[in-house]
């Protein structure tokens, strides 16, 4: 392939990067891990010839921190997986859980559709008690002027993530979030959704009814539909664009339940 070849194919394109950053004192979940990073060879420490200088790094977290993809190792109903697998095969400390790790999932490039509840209800983003279910989804999709089909990347918007990078405010599990209800994920599931993502913490509202996660289990372990959390959808919304390619690339985190993304929407 040439190379303008290479720019025929991205000529005229727009893309929108939909994961958050990583750094030191990122907001986290409290429940996971924070992210840690640390500088372990500066520039200085070690001079090769004619000064030459190099400076190496490492960083640690948990696979939920920040923007990610959920696995189906993430959670399971009565100790089954997704498919009826039973969690406790293949599950250990270091190997992680091997029936279904999210090294398995290919790199996603799908039909990505954004439903907008913030700005179908006009506000900048929704109150922590708010309750997504499907007739918002519907009113969003109707206002967009699309449909679900069988495949696609359903992003639904909350206007949550504009309290990043406050940790209490965002992250707050007793006042709560903002999020789809079990009705809402079934009305995408039943279209053939093949992930559903939000730019809240869980996707769906949280406290959940008797501290269950409905949406999780539904999605994950009764459907096998992925759930993407913390995803920045500010400026695909203020561009009104609705309709977009979906790249998201999954780390092969080998027994993961779950892996830190960087999704792009490309138009």
């Amino acid at each position: 392939m040439t190379d303008g070849t290479l720019a025929g194919l991205v000529q005229g394109r727009k893309v929108f990067d939909l994961g958050m950053e990583l750094y030191h004192g990122m907001p986290h979940h409290p429940m996971q891990s924070p992210f840690v990073y640390q500088m372990i060879r500066e520039h200085g420490d070690l001079v090769y010839g004619e000064g030459v200088t190099a400076a190496v790094d490492i960083f640690g977290m948990s696979c939920h921190t920040g923007t990610h993809l959920d696995g189906f190792g993430h959670f399971a109903e009565n100790l089954c997986l997704y498919g009826g697998v039973p969690a406790g095969e293949g599950q250990s400390k270091t190997e992680g859980i091997t029936a279904c790790g999210i090294e398995q999932v290919a790199p996603i490039l799908r039909r990505g559709i954004l439903l907008d509840v913030a700005d179908v209800l006009g506000v900048p983003s929704l109150d922590s008690d708010q309750i997504i279910g499907a007739k918002e989804l519907e009113a969003a999709a109707r206002t967009a002027k699309i449909e679900v089909r069988p495949g696609d990347a359903v992003l639904i918007r909350t206007g949550w993530i504009r309290h990043w990078p406050d940790r209490r405010k965002y992250y707050s599990v007793q006042s709560g979030q903002p999020g789809i209800n079990l009705e809402a994920a079934r009305w995408a599931t039943d279209q053939g959704a093949f992930c559903l993502g939000s730019d809240n913490f869980a996707v769906e509202y949280v406290p959940t009814p008797g501290n269950a996660y409905p949406v999780h289990v539904h999605c994950l372990v009764e459907r096998g539909v992925h759930l993407m959390e913390v995803v920045n959808l500010e400026e695909l919304s203020r561009s009104r664009t609705h309709e977009f390619l979906l790249v998201v690339i999954p780390m092969k985190i080998r027994g993961g339940t779950a892996s830190p993304v960087r999704p792009l929407a490309v138009i």
